[in-house]
């Protein structure tokens, strides 16, 4: 049987890791490699993370607070305070917030290990002292199964930036 980590209680605010892009309330390492869980918050009408897709990694998000817009393939959804997105390995994804509060989602990684992709973005972003170089992190990217197929998207109501 792979490791779990023993019982834990995390406050608001804390993270399994330091070192990751978002605040991960449990990590591979914690559930024996079977999934992340993460919060996500984004700012009124924020884009959140390119268009991209997972190799190997099936992602969901539970919206907590505010309204999420996705783009899932082709096709575009909106979810509120108590939906849920799923969004399966192979499928190219991308999300914004979709209203004028914040947006707060907690977000799973099956298998886990979404947290590692994250921190190696952390620590390039932080080594790089002004633009970071947009094909490190592709090169990132890529070696986490999580290819960028294009921009970020924007919410489709969302005010002119």
């Amino acid at each position: 049987m792979q490791f779990r980590a023993a019982p834990y209680v995390l406050a608001a605010g804390e993270s399994r890791r330091q070192d990751a892009l978002l605040p991960f309330k449990a990590c591979a390492a914690d559930t024996g490699g079977l999934l992340s869980a993460y919060e996500l918050m984004l700012d009124p009408w924020e884009s959140g993370p390119v268009l991209h897709l997972h190799t190997a990694t099936d992602e969901a998000l539970y919206v907590l607070a505010g309204s999420v817009e996705a783009q899932l393939g082709e096709e575009r959804v909106t979810a509120g305070a108590g939906g849920f997105v799923w969004m399966p390995r192979g499928i190219a994804h991308a999300f914004a917030n979709a209203g004028p509060d914040p947006l707060v989602v907690l977000a799973l990684a099956v298998p886990g290990g979404l947290e590692e992709l994250l921190a190696e973005q952390v620590w390039y972003l932080s080594s790089v002292p002004d633009d970071p170089d947009p094909k490190v992190l592709d090169e990132i990217a890529d070696r986490y199964g999580a290819p960028t197929l294009g921009p970020p998207i924007r919410a489709r109501d969302a005010p002119p930036p």
